[in-house]
């Protein structure tokens, strides 16, 4: 299931890791907005701004939690024996979309984020992931893993006769040295006619028709960008990834597919790789890291304050100097169990490999074209 184009995307990701461990040791507008010994990631703002879903493992497997925007009154949405991951906000801001299950099968829920009652909306047998719902609420994109291959699909959460749709035809298979493990969810245009999503390789930003179809990149082709995220205006905001031997580091564009404009810098140099979640102004950045030792989430308002802070990687971080919350209790204390997301697991040991691996990586696919 995992291809080198994923060993490669973990590799880009190992490296900046390693940066989000230093910070500034002064005072930063950097918020911290979880503070416990477990891994807390993949935050998503509800549709009001006013409350932040995510996944922690802090009681075992990962579990859906919310909280509100500025990390405080969290409460545990989802438990039990399962694993939970990928908490999508519906547009009502009612109904959170998660994949649940385990490391062979997961399906597609949604969970009502107050009476915590979960339905479940798929069962395709194979790893359904990354839920994403379209504009009007109707419809729910996932990813789906299946013999060798993953593809973009959609279903009606509403309607449980529902047959899913698929939306791409191989978009990554293992056959291809491409990396079928999804990284973020698709993400829908506001008017419901588009869905923006990375390639197979994790390298272009493609657009596809919600009905699906062929795909049409927006990003240029000599460098890697994923995780785009439609704003409420129509804009896309992308990341490109950069990684050398002694330095690593993203920037974030906006781009409008539909005037034709060329891409607009938002953020530049910031050490943290994302994905990265945006508020509807893109104002404020939410994002994971381990820059204190362990996973939190982290709020920022994208000033020249903000921008300047997350493009800073000096001193290793004095954690007296970073605006937390109060210590959250959790059940048991874990750092990155087996059960963490893949690319996690691989920073600490692919943090000490060089380049020179990715070259192996290329000679090994050429003697296989050949």
């Amino acid at each position: 299931m995992i291809g080198h184009g994923l060993f490669r995307a973990v590799y880009v990701a190992a490296f900046l890791a390693v940066a989000t461990t230093y910070v500034s040791a002064a005072a930063t507008p950097i918020r911290q907005l979880t503070n416990t010994q477990a891994s807390n990631i993949r935050p998503a703002w509800s549709p009001d701004g006013k409350r932040i879903a995510f996944q922690s493992n802090r009681d075992g497997p990962y579990h859906i939690y919310v909280m509100d925007a500025d990390g405080s009154n969290g409460r545990q949405l989802t438990s039990g024996d399962a694993d939970d991951r990928h908490p999508a906000w519906s547009p009502d801001g009612k109904l959170i979309a998660i994949d649940s299950g385990d490391q062979v099968t997961r399906e597609i829920y949604v969970v009502d984020a107050s009476s915590r009652q979960r339905t479940q909306i798929t069962r395709l047998g194979g790893i359904a992931s990354f839920p994403s719902w379209s504009p009007d609420g109707k419809q729910l994109s996932f990813y789906l893993y299946q013999a060798g291959a993953m593809d973009l699909w959609a279903t009606t959460p509403g309607d449980s006769n529902a047959i899913p749709a698929r939306l791409t035809r191989n978009l990554a298979n293992e056959q291809n040295n491409q990396c079928t493990f999804a990284c973020h969810s698709a993400s829908w245009s506001p008017n419901g006619s588009t869905i923006a999503l990375s390639d197979g390789d994790s390298a272009r930003v493609l657009l596809i028709a919600a009905g699906g179809g062929a795909g049409t990149a927006i990003s240029p082709a000599d460098e890697r960008s994923h995780f785009p995220i439609y704003l409420p205006d129509g804009r896309i905001v992308y990341v490109t990834e950069h990684v050398s031997q002694d330095q690593s580091w993203t920037d974030l564009w906006t781009v409008d597919p539909a005037s034709g404009d060329q891409r607009a810098e938002l953020a530049t140099k910031v050490q943290a790789q994302g994905p990265f979640e945006f508020s509807a102004d893109a104002r404020q950045l939410l994002f994971a890291s381990p820059r204190t030792g362990n996973f939190e989430i982290y709020a920022v308002t994208l000033d020249a304050d903000g921008k300047a802070a997350l493009a800073t990687r000096p001193e290793r971080i004095n954690p007296d100097t970073v605006s937390q919350v109060p210590a959250q209790k959790s059940a048991a204390p874990f750092g990155l169990p087996s059960n963490a997301e893949p690319y996690l697991l691989a920073f600490g040991v692919l943090a000490l490999l060089t380049v020179g691996v990715e070259s192996v990586v290329r000679a090994r696919r050429r003697r296989a074209k050949s």
